[in-house]
């Protein structure tokens, strides 16, 4: 694969990876438009490397914050066992697991749709429909001890491409009465350990011997840059409440991958 089309896939996985618009989808919808060969393996895996470090780099008060209250939950767990950070890792935990077991368990039949574009483009009028809902969302005083793990069910789906990964977990957040910041805040944080899983499980079948690692690490810095502008855009349009404003845009690129899906 060229220096160009790494770079071209690099920018599309930086942006959508982040935006509700499904970044697997868009992948799979730029190779059929621009005739692109079967991406390899270790490239979607740089990709996502890019994106993940993109995240740590914005999430990095975050992140730190909550390495402090775990070291400290670890020295003394009955005096930080009340700490909000302990609740939110608690939360985590819970959400991953329902991710971890559907992308374990059904990891060959969702990877078998990544060649059909139809599914891309049903997906993403789904997705359209979800974040349209969105509009109506209303804040909630309290959460319910099972929202994590609905919004982890909700993540596991996101692995089939057009199935919007942000869209599905912030949407569902919003839909279930969690504070704009708050959706966000736990869509995000939620990425790291999912999309690092998946890199790990994948990069155990790849031969590193037979790579040219200048383009990956160029698609590495590119997927990061863009990504991290996503990020800042994304956050100031939920806060905005304009989060359903993505709706609009995946109905039509859902519609344009049906119409492109029937000509080729």
């Amino acid at each position: 694969m060229s220096l160009l089309e790494i770079v071209l896939q690099g920018i599309v996985q930086g942006l959508t990876e982040f935006f509700p618009v499904s970044s697997s989808g868009h992948l799979v919808f730029l190779q059929n438009l621009l005739g692109f060969r079967e991406p390899q393996l270790i490239i979607d895996i740089m990709l996502h490397v890019g994106t993940l470090l993109s995240l740590f780099i914005f999430l990095r008060r975050e992140i730190l914050e909550l390495t402090q209250s775990f070291g400290n939950f670890c020295l003394s767990p009955k005096k930080n066992i009340s700490d909000p950070k302990i609740k939110l890792i608690f939360s985590l935990t819970v959400a991953s697991l329902p991710t971890a077991l559907i992308g374990y368990f059904f990891h060959d039949f969702l990877e078998s749709l990544f060649s059909s574009l139809r599914v891309v483009g049903v997906a993403l009028l789904i997705t359209a429909s979800f974040l349209l809902l969105t509009k109506f969302a209303r804040e909630k005083k309290k959460k319910d001890i099972v929202h994590p793990f609905i919004i982890g069910i909700l993540q596991g789906l996101a692995i089939i491409p057009g199935f919007s990964r942000s869209g599905l977990t912030i949407g569902g957040a919003l839909l279930l009465g969690w504070k704009r910041r708050e959706a966000a805040q736990f869509s995000f944080l939620l990425s790291i350990p999912a999309i690092l899983g998946a890199s790990l499980f994948e990069l155990q079948k790849i031969d590193s011997n037979t790579q040219r690692w200048f383009p990956l690490v160029i698609g590495i810095l590119v997927a990061a840059f863009f990504g991290f502008i996503a990020l800042t855009l994304l956050v100031r349009l939920i806060n905005k409440g304009k989060f359903h404003s993505f709706s609009y845009y995946c109905l039509l690129v859902g519609l344009a991958a049906l119409i492109l899906s029937f000509l080729t």
